[in-house]
């Protein structure tokens, strides 16, 4: 597995960790308000986390496609010059 999809996959597990947090929280006791706000708050920012890791890993894997698709146009309209062999 490569390591963009390996840090993907925490971001998404510590986001389901966090909500589950809430949820539990919220279900089987009474939390109190500043705990409730501190609850939610650390979901939204790992939430908020994943969409930027996601947006990253997205962007890695497009660029890193762009980059080869551009490097085989250049090399096609522009071919590397051989040298002249010292014969």
């Amino acid at each position: 597995m490569k390591v963009k999809w390996i840090i993907l996959s925490i971001a998404i597990a510590a986001v389901i960790a966090a909500w589950s947090a809430v949820a539990v929280a919220y279900f089987f006791f009474e939390p109190s308000r500043a705990v409730w706000i501190a609850l939610v708050t650390a979901g939204a920012l790992s939430l908020e986390a994943l969409l930027w890791v996601g947006a990253g890993v997205l962007g890695w894997s497009f660029l890193a496609g762009r980059r080869a698709m551009l490097s085989r146009l250049k090399q096609r309209f522009f071919p590397a010059k051989q040298q002249p062999s010292a014969e």
